[in-house]
């Protein structure tokens, strides 16, 4: 019985009544057991694992999590979960659904958005900028899916580029075009399962007792309006505000800061006890992000006590400083090169 195995603030968020739950698991606090915990107590209280979806940020996440379970219980059962990434489970639920999709690589749909990009013609302009190539806005379009809210196109692309407004209209023929052509072909990639899926789900409702989603923080807008129209009953998000690395990407750290007024009697839980790091390992840590904005307040307990060598913060204004900084450091070690790790 995992249950057993967590600590009282573990065990509290894993046990919790449902509704909407958001679950502040820093890094090394067992976010993973605790999420497992959440499941096997589903279960227990006699949820179907079919009526249970997890999403995960990676797919190895979901099958770690989802071999955890088949532990507790058995392979059968946990099969019947339906886990795996945003993308994975829009794709395994339109195919349940018999919606004629033929998943392409991204590489393979890039090369036919160029195609057609390069069909256009742009008047010659003597001063800048020169317009984005076929495959920049190719990449500019995938994030403004991924990171707009609600707002068109043109609207989105004046607020981030306000100097390629003269262009918006061509642009938007290219990507008219594009998807013109994927649907009458059933070509999608990766945007396309969750916008796809978010179309399906305002006519077609997926009975899911509870959702569970983990890195919660790295949640773009798309993904959120996608979890949104599952019209869940019940939800238990796991993430850590200081551990967002995605925004480039198009995540949105209001998602997770705004959690608690987005969703009636909405309940947070913290998991303070870090198993992972000593003391100076996470004094440093804490120190780095100490001025960050805090929505969520938050204070580590250290668990391993074993004394280590003390990290050290190094500050480099340039990137080949860096690079030197390291070459020195492996030149002086008495460490063969085949025991030595850069982690980056």
């Amino acid at each position: 019985m995992p249950l057993s195995n967590l600590n009282q603030e573990q065990l509290q968020a894993a046990t919790c009544e449902s509704g909407y739950n958001l679950i502040i698991a820093s890094a090394g606090t067992g976010k993973t057991s605790t999420i497992v915990g959440r499941i096997a107590h589903l279960i227990n209280s006699g949820v179907k694992p079919k009526e249970i979806l997890l999403l995960t940020f990676t797919n190895k996440a979901a099958i770690e999590m989802i071999n955890r379970v088949s532990k507790i219980f058995s392979k059968e059962i946990a099969k019947e979960i339906m886990a795996g990434t945003f993308h994975s489970v829009s794709y395994k639920l339109l195919k349940e659904l018999e919606v004629n999709i033929s998943l392409k690589q991204p590489n393979e749909l890039k090369t036919l958005f160029k195609s057609i990009y390069e069909k256009r013609v742009f008047m010659d302009r003597n001063e800048e900028p020169n317009p984005y190539d076929g495959g920049y806005l190719y990449d500019m379009y995938s994030l403004y899916l991924n990171s707009n809210n609600s707002e068109d196109f043109s609207s989105w692309m004046k607020e981030k580029s306000p100097a390629h407004e003269c262009y918006t209209l061509i642009y938007e023929d290219v990507i008219d075009e594009f998807n013109a052509l994927k649907k009458e072909y059933g070509y999608v990639n990766f945007d396309d399962l969750l916008t796809t899926m978010l179309d399906i789900l305002q006519e077609k409702e997926f009975f899911f007792k509870e959702i569970l989603v983990d890195e919660y923080q790295d949640t773009n807008p798309l993904q959120g309006r996608l979890l949104d129209a599952f019209r869940p009953k019940s939800l238990f998000c796991v993430g850590d505000y200081d551990q967002s690395i995605y925004a480039f990407n198009g995540s949105d750290i209001g998602i997770i800061s705004t959690f608690g007024k987005r969703y009636k009697d909405a309940n947070v839980f913290t998991l303070k006890r870090n198993y992972r790091s000593t003391k100076p390992i996470l004094d440093l840590a804490t120190k780095v992000i100490e001025f960050n904005e805090r929505v969520y307040p938050k204070k580590l307990e250290v668990v391993r006590e074993q004394h280590t060598h003390q990290p050290k913060l190094l500050v480099f204004h340039e990137l080949f400083s860096q690079y030197e900084y390291i070459s020195k450091l492996i030149s002086k070690s008495q460490n063969s090169h085949s025991e030595i790790a850069i982690i980056y």
